[in-house]
């Protein structure tokens, strides 16, 4: 399956299988009235050193929760005298008409073999998609809190991203050095997806 970034994607169960025995990540499946479910989906955006790895931003509908948490974060940073407090983790944004937080928090890597499959919405039977001011939005704090994490600020995400990435990285065939992504242009990044998009919707 070819991945695009500013895509929704539903992750196989290998992939948790392999990278997630720790049982750090979201769960893979839900089981909604006595029938398992594909959920959560996620974010998808590319790596800034290697476009073979997908980097992975669960959504979620329990706005509530989160935007507790969100303002949990926010009121301890005011307690600690910080005077413009920002919370990179949890961000927020609307899929479909519908608020949802977008948990960087949760996030981790993948590449093309573990993508199940695309996130579609069935009424206009294309992938969904979000704005570009909310894509660009997760795209900046996510890679914000990737640079921190690489700079080993661990506990800003869950799960172990960096021996994920490795990994990943060994699978492909290649080593990478920890070192924490490169921050290219998002909006350079977002209109060659675009383009990249189109021209695969012609070719089609």
């Amino acid at each position: 399956m070819y991945m695009e970034q500013g895509r929704f994607y539903f992750i196989t169960d290998k992939f948790f299988e392999i990278h997630d025995k720790e049982k750090k990540l979201m769960q893979n499946k839900e089981t909604v009235d006595g029938i398992s479910a594909n959920r959560p989906c996620f974010y998808a955006f590319p790596d800034g050193d290697n476009p073979s790895v997908l980097w992975c931003v669960p959504v979620s509908s329990k706005i509530e929760k989160y935007k507790a948490i969100y303002a949990k974060k926010l009121e301890n940073q005011r307690n600690k005298g910080i005077k413009h407090p920002k919370c990179n983790t949890i961000r927020f944004g609307e899929i479909m008409g519908r608020e949802r937080a977008f948990l960087i928090q949760n996030m981790f890597p993948v590449t093309q073999k573990y993508i199940d499959k695309v996130y579609i919405n069935r009424s206009t039977n294309s992938a969904v998609r979000i704005s570009e001011a909310t894509e660009t939005d997760i795209i900046t704090n996510a890679m914000q809190v990737l640079r921190m994490v690489f700079r080993g600020y661990a506990n800003l995400v869950f799960s172990d991203v960096i021996r994920t990435y490795k990994d990943l990285c060994s699978e492909l065939g290649y080593t990478q050095p920890n070192q924490k992504p490169k921050k290219k242009p998002l909006h350079d990044r977002i209109k060659a997806a675009k383009k990249q998009t189109i021209e695969n919707d012609d070719s089609e």
